[in-house]
C-alpha cells in the first residue's frame, strides 16, 4: 500500500482543518525587500546563496524543548539574507502535542516543505515516498553536510535506513559529560567524613547523613539519595552493582538490563537502602521539583544529575543557608572496583528535518541545510546573533549580558532568537561551557580526565517488521517493569528475580534482545565500511 492510502486511513478533518491553518505545500516568491537583498548577495558573490530568485519554503517545525517556529526568528531572518532562503512555519503557536500534529499533518497527505520529525518517522514514511532521499542531494549540492557526513559515520547511521538511504538531518548533540554525583560537601566536613570512594563507603555517609543531623536543626529530616525523575534518576545508583535500566553492548553483545543477575542484586540493595532510610521515601512522589525543594530546605544530601544544572544550586543557596557546598564528586566505585558514569550525552539525536516529496526546489533546500554545517551558519545556530546575543572575542563567541546577566535561564535567552533549536545542525559545547559555572566545569573536567564514562549504547536502526514488533511488544515489557521495580523499592512486595525475569519472558523481552542484537550487529558491520 503507497505512502498517500495509508494516511489516509488517519485523517481527522475537524482538527485538521485547525492545525494546517496557514499551512501552504506550495512554495512562494519572497517579497520585494528580500529580492533586493538577494540581488545585492549575488553581486557581492555570496557563498552562501542557496537560491538564485528569492524562495520561501514552508517548515513543520516545533518541539517541547523550543517550542513552535516563528517566522520572525533573528537567526533564520539573517539566514534568509544569507542564502536567499525564507522559511515559513506551518504551527500555530498553540500546538503542544506535537505528536499528534505531526499524525495530523501526514494523514492530510499534503505536507509542507521542510519537516521535522522523529527518525522512527523519517524511516518509516521516507521509504513509503512522504520523504526525498538526500544522498545524491548532499553529495552533489551540500559540501559541508557531505564532508560532516565523511567525518561522522554514526551521525550517517543515524539518519539513514538500512539501505543506506539517509532521510534526515539530525540534531547533533556535542559534549561527553551529561550527569554526575553531587554530594553535600559542608556536611561531609561537619561530620568528619571523607569523600565516599565505594558503595560500602556510600552507604555509610548516607547513614550518617539521615542520623546525625548535619543541617543541624535537631531534626532527623534530612534525606540522603534523592532525584526529581524517577523514571532515569536512578540510573546512577543501579551501576553501583553493574546494573543497568536499559540496552547495553558488551563486546558486540547485546544485553537486555532487567533480565540480568545484577539488576536483582541492585533491586535488593537499593530495597534495603529504602527501608533503612537512605533513599528519599518520596523519590516516587515528589517529582520535577524536588531538587530545588529539597536543597532549598536543606534536607537534601546527595543526587546524580545534571551537571550544568546542579552546579547553580551553590550560588543561588550559599547567601539563605551558610556553609552551603553541593559539589561535584567521582562517581564511587561499583562492587567490581570499576569507577563508571553510565550516563552520556547521545551526538545523533533521534530528531531532525528532511524534505518533503512535493517539496518545489530540493536542491536549493539541501544548499540551506548545508548553510548550518558552514562555520557562520553553525555560529548562529549555536549562539544567536552576533552584537546581540554574543560578541567576537579573539576570534570566540561569548555571550553578552543580555544572556548570561538574565533572569531567564541562559538557553532560554538564546532560542528567543531561534539559536539552539531542535533541528538539523551541530551543537558546539562552548555555548553551554560559557554558563556552567566553575564548579560544574570542574566536575565534567575530573570524569573527563578519569575517563569514566562508559561506552553509549548507538542510536540502531530497525526494519518495519522489527518496529512493529517492538510496538507490540515493549510498552508491556516496560509497563511491568515500572510497576515491579517501584514495588520493590518501596517493600510493598519481596525481590524475586527468577520470577521477575519469567514474567518479562512470557512478555517478550528476549525477542527485544534478539531484535536489538540483529539491528546492534548490522550498526557494526556499517562502521566497519
Amino acid at each position: 500500500m503507497g505512502w498517500k492510502k495509508i494516511v489516509s486511513l488517519f485523517a481527522a478533518t475537524t482538527v485538521l482543518a485547525g492545525v494546517l491553518a496557514g499551512c501552504s505545500t506550495g512554495s512562494k516568491d519572497a517579497g520585494p525587500a528580500q529580492a533586493d537583498s538577494a540581488a545585492q548577495a549575488q553581486e557581492s558573490e555570496n557563498p552562501y546563496l542557496a537560491s538564485e530568485k528569492p524562495l520561501k519554503l514552508t517548515v513543520h517545525m516545533g518541539t517541547k524543548d523550543s517550542g513552535v517556529f516563528k517566522n520572525d526568528w533573528p537567526i533564520f531572518v539573517k539566514a534568509a539574507e544569507m542564502t536567499n532562503i525564507t522559511l515559513e512555519g506551518t504551527l500555530p503557536s498553540t500546538v503542544s502535542d506535537f505528536s499528534e500534529t505531526f499524525s495530523i499533518v501526514m494523514a492530510s497527505g499534503s505536507l509542507p516543505d521542510i519537516m521535522q520529525a522523529l527518525s522512527k518517522d523519517f524511516l518509516q514514511y521516507g521509504p513509503e515516498g512522504a520523504f526525498l532521499p538526500l544522498n545524491d542531494l548532499i553529495d552533489e549540492h551540500a559540501p559541508h553536510l557531505k564532508k560532516f557526513m565523511e567525518d561522522n559515520p554514526d551521525v550517517r547511521s543515524a539518519a539513514s535506513d538500512n539501505d543506506g538511504n539517509i532521510w534526515f538531518i539530525p540534531f547533533i548533540a556535542d559534549g561527553e559529560a551529561e550527569k554526575g554525583w553531587f554530594i553535600r560537601k559542608d556536611w561531609l566536613e561537619k561530620l568528619g567524613l571523607p569523600e565516599p570512594k565505594t558503595v560500602d563507603e556510600l552507604h555509610d555517609v548516607l547513614t550518617a547523613f539521615v542520623t546525625q543531623d548535619p543541617n543541624g536543626n535537631n531534626k532527623k529530616d534530612e534525606v540522603g539519595f534523592f532525584h526529581r525523575n524517577t523514571t532515569i534518576g536512578i540510573e546512577g545508583l543501579m551501576a553501583l552493582w553493574n546494573a543497568y535500566p536499559d540496552y547495553r553492548a558488551f563486546d558486540n553483545k547485546v544485553v537486555y538490563g532487567p533480565l540480568e543477575p545484577e539488576y536483582g542484586v541492585a533491586m535488593e540493595n537499593m530495597a534495603k537502602w529504602y527501608k533503612e532510610g537512605l533513599i528519599d521515601k518520596e523519590i516516587f512522589t515528589r517529582g520535577s521539583k524536588a531538587r530545588d525543594i529539597l536543597l532549598a530546605d536543606n534536607v537534601g544530601g546527595l543526587t546524580h544529575d545534571f551537571f550544568a544544572s546542579t552546579g547553580n544550586y551553590n550560588e543561588q543557596l550559599e547567601s539563605k543557608i551558610p556553609g552551603f557546598r553541593f559539589d561535584p564528586m567521582l562517581p564511587p566505585a561499583d562492587v567490581n572496583g570499576v569507577v563508571k558514569e553510565p550516563s552520556k550525552r547521545d551526538r545523533a539525536k533521534n530528531y531532525g528535518w528532511g524534505i518533503a516529496h512535493s517539496n518545489p526546489d530540493p536542491v536549493a533546500t539541501i544548499k540551506y541545510f548545508d548553510f548550518w554545517f558552514t562555520e557562520e551558519g553553525r555560529r548562529m545556530a549555536n549562539f544567536g546573533i552576533e552584537g546581540d546575543t554574543y560578541t567576537m572575542v579573539d576570534g570566540k563567541p561569548i555571550f553578552t549580558d543580555k544572556v548570561l546577566k538574565s533572569d531567564k535561564a541562559p538557553v532560554d535567552v538564546i532560542r528567543q532568537t531561534g539559536a539552539q533549536s531542535n533541528f538539523g545542525f551541530q551543537q558546539d559545547y562552548f555555548y553551554e561551557e560559557q554558563w556552567t559555572l566553575p564548579l560544574a566545569t570542574e566536575g565534567i573536567n575530573a570524569y573527563k580526565e578519569k575517563n569514566v564514562f562508559m561506552e553509549k549504547y548507538p542510536v540502531l536502526k530497525f526494519t518495519n517488521e522489527e518496529q512493529k514488533e517492538i510496538q507490540k511488544i515493549l510498552p508491556k515489557v516496560e509497563t511491568y517493569i515500572v510497576e515491579t521495580r517501584q514495588q520493590w523499592i518501596l517493600g510493598a512486595k519481596p525481590v524475586n528475580h527468577a520470577a521477575f525475569v519469567k514474567e518479562l519472558e512470557k512478555l517478550g523481552a528476549r525477542q527485544l534482545v534478539e531484535i536489538n542484537q540483529a539491528a546492534y550487529d548490522r550498526y557494526m558491520a556499517e562502521m566497519k565500511q
